[in-house]
């Protein structure tokens, strides 16, 4: 049986959907090496013209569109973009200045109309008026809505096509408030979403066909790992137990947990990208000067949380 590439199987979903979601486990380098090797396919601007990534504030959205698109832009100019985030220190990982450094290479290559546009997901937090742990509220609660606007507004409302980047806690349909189910309903979005798993259970579903550097693309539609608990596959966060008109719903004295398909509520336009279960290779920065850090959000960020308790 002919394994499938999961590059080609991302590029053949851009042929019947509109958002095509990339879950990723932060700083993660199997994750980085998948993303940047589909950006780099030929084929992908020809089916997508734009990504929206959360680990950029909106902010500086204007300074992430000159960069992509090859103009001057210093590098301590362009770190605010993803170090001055909600997250303060979430993205100070080379693996998200490696993927803008790439959508830059790419766009190197192309014509003006046929560029890939990187848009800015997070809450467009302003950390210069944040003075007490109440001015983060908004931007911490804020966060999948004001990603669900900037697809809404940049690529349904033009429609157009796009890749979306966000930790796979964001992408779930059946948790509330998350930017799937905030654009379900009356919204034009169809989306294909893609989860990465690397968990225990995963040398039984993969048949031992992925490996660290080449994943397996699974769909669960039709496909038996749809039927196990959440918690085995996907993140810790998903392992809870199933409620039913509010009640915890047990079988031979034990809880039941949500399975897959429950967290997934669409089995038809979900699937998993699984990799060896070793756990992910966190790539850090190493021996990085503080002089090249822009200035000090993570220590204000820090700083206005403490006064809560003080």
């Amino acid at each position: 049986m002919k394994r499938e590439d999961p590059i080609e199987s991302v590029l053949a979903a851009f042929d019947s959907v509109n958002l095509v979601a990339l879950g990723e486990r932060h700083w993660a380098q199997e994750d980085s090496q998948f993303r940047l090797a589909l950006i780099q396919n030929p084929a992908f601007p020809q089916k997508v013209n734009t990504v929206v990534i959360e680990f950029a504030n909106p902010i500086y959205q204007a300074l992430l569109d000159r960069f992509v698109n090859g103009e001057p832009v210093s590098a301590e100019e362009i770190q605010h973009v993803w170090r001055d985030t909600t997250q303060p220190g979430a993205f100070d990982s080379p693996v998200y200045e490696q993927f803008l450094n790439t959508v830059r290479a790419v766009n190197a290559k192309l014509g003006p109309h046929a560029r890939i546009r990187v848009l800015a997901g997070d809450y467009p937090i302003d950390w210069p008026t944040v003075s007490a742990p109440g001015d983060l509220d908004g931007p911490m609660q804020g966060r999948d809505r004001s990603a669900a606007t900037v697809i809404q507004r940049e690529v349904l409302d033009r429609r157009r096509k796009a890749l979306v980047l966000f930790g796979a806690a964001h992408l779930y349909r059946n948790r509330p408030n998350t930017i799937i189910d905030l654009l379900k309903g009356d919204s034009p979005a169809k989306w294909f979403i893609i989860v990465p798993v690397s968990e225990p259970a995963l040398p039984t579903i993969t048949a031992n066909s992925a490996s660290a550097k080449e994943p397996a693309l699974i769909k669960l539609a039709g496909n038996p790992v749809g039927r196990l608990p959440a918690g085995d596959v996907l993140e810790i966060g998903t392992r809870r137990i199933k409620i039913i008109d509010g009640k915890p719903v047990f079988q031979d004295g034990k809880p039941v947990f949500i399975p897959v398909f429950e967290v997934t509520s669409k089995p038809e336009t979900w699937g998993t990208l699984c990799y060896t279960s070793a756990p992910p290779s966190l790539y850090r920065f190493s021996h990085r000067p503080v002089s090249t850090i822009t200035p000090n959000t993570e220590s204000k960020f820090n700083a206005v949380v403490a006064s809560s308790t003080a």
